[in-house]
């Protein structure tokens, strides 16, 4: 038998920054006496039945994607206690680009997670329309893409996989030393990442992510901040009860508005749902709301993208009478276990992970997913950023052969300058001295 001892070694970080999927988790239990979102009552409103913008071609087929993605990844974080907040399309962006230089049964799990169609060039048409499309500029609100990659200066990436990134997901390359100074490389990057996210996201890759190992890092950067079309009046902010759970709950500040103008409702018998616009009626944010006989988890276990959709159609435009607590958070994830429970198993495996599209010489895998997500929801509006890094590293793998004496052997006493055999011996039973 022999034993495997592996070496130090994290090569390839790619990193993903992104603020627009906003998905609430509270703790379980229902909640009574909660403060409800309600229609207002001083008069009937002629309702209208909003429908969601419908993308359409290459963008309908990545986002369709990402949404059913989300839900993978939510039905494990959700088993969490406790606030979550993570970005769904900062993940599908990182790995999707980790995607383009894998091969084999790496491709297909990854694929098979992330949703992603068997063509690959429908699936890179399809992230350059969506990020083109995200970063077009609107007067109304700040959102903006930017993605680079960081290549050490003696390693060689295929002609191909940087080419893709170049081209489909809009990455600009230039040079780094990971050999000799990666932390110090690891410092600039993560700067770099604080500056396209307003400082919003510091230190995405830890102290020791990067090594003399690394090879590559690839970031995709996304930040958004947005005011709502009708903001709330400070004035009108008031410390409420927030209900935990029955036996617990806490004050908070609770925003209101009386009637508003720039939102959509939808009640049903298990929940109320209400989206609010953002200015540049481009983007909006979707709250759900289990009902009083119902708790969160009731509502998470439905959860999916069919079942977003679904309320999305029946949201009708009208007056809403809306508390909502402001709040502010950041979260961080290590998501290797997550994504190896989803099914993404070979790329974490040093002796079967293929990234042969991005170097056929040197074995790779990915050793870490860091995720660091932040939201802050107030009278004014939404300021959100997230960032994801997936770290491949080489497989640098010492074997060192196990040699077992445990049954009869022969044993030799040679002069090694000679050659020459000086004594040679037989152990049968070691516990004999005849």
């Amino acid at each position: 038998m022999k034993k495997v001892y592996m070496a130090q070694f994290k090569s390839i970080a790619l990193i993903a920054v992104i603020g627009l999927v906003v998905i609430f988790s509270g703790c379980s239990g229902k909640q009574g006496g909660t403060p409800t979102v309600t229609p207002a009552v001083t008069e009937k409103p002629a309702a209208t039945v909003t429908t969601p913008e419908q993308p359409s071609g290459a963008n309908a087929s990545i986002a369709n994607s990402i949404n059913n993605f989300t839900f993978k990844t939510y039905s494990l974080l959700s088993n969490e206690p406790g606030n979550l907040f993570f970005s769904p399309l900062s993940i599908s962006t990182a790995l999707s680009m980790a995607a383009e230089g894998a091969g084999g049964k790496t491709l297909e799990e990854m694929r098979n997670i992330l949703e992603l169609s068997n063509d690959s060039s429908a699936n890179r048409r399809g992230f350059e329309s969506l990020l083109s499309s995200l970063n077009v500029r609107n007067a109304s609100y700040n959102l903006s893409i930017a993605d680079a990659i960081w290549i050490e200066k003696t390693f060689s990436v295929k002609q191909e996989f940087s080419s893709t990134l170049s081209t489909y997901y809009h990455a600009m390359a230039q040079q780094a030393d990971f050999a000799n100074n990666p932390d110090r490389e690891r410092m600039n990057i993560n700067s770099w990442v604080a500056g396209k996210t307003n400082n919003k996201i510091l230190d995405l890759i830890p102290q020791g992510g990067l090594d003399s190992y690394t090879r590559l890092v690839i970031v995709d950067a996304i930040y958004f901040k947005g005011n709502w079309a009708q903001q709330f009046n400070d004035s009108d902010t008031q410390n409420a009860t927030f209900f935990i759970s029955q036996s617990r709950n806490v004050s908070v500040p609770m925003m209101h508005l009386s009637r508003s103008e720039n939102a959509s409702y939808y009640s049903e018998n298990e929940l109320k749902a209400l989206e609010m616009d953002y200015q540049g009626d481009n983007l909006s944010m979707l709250i759900l709301l289990p009902d009083q006989d119902h708790s969160l988890p009731e509502v998470e276990a439905g959860l999916s993208s069919i079942k977003i959709s679904n309320i999305r159609t029946q949201l009708v435009r009208q007056p809403v009478q809306v508390w909502l607590p402001r709040f502010s958070m950041t979260r961080s994830k290590e998501m290797s276990d997550l994504l190896k429970e989803l099914g993404m198993k070979s790329a974490f495996d040093p002796y079967t992970a293929d990234f042969s599209g991005i170097n056929s010489t040197e074995g790779l895998y990915i050793s870490d997913v860091f995720h660091k997500a932040f939201i802050n929801v107030n009278e004014m509006g939404t300021e959100a950023a997230a960032a994801t890094g997936v770290v491949i590293g080489t497989t640098s793998i010492l074997i060192i052969p196990e040699f077992r004496a445990d049954h009869p052997f022969l044993f030799f006493i040679i002069d090694k300058h000679t050659g020459s055999i000086l004594f040679m011996g037989r152990v049968a039973d070691p516990t004999s001295g005849n």
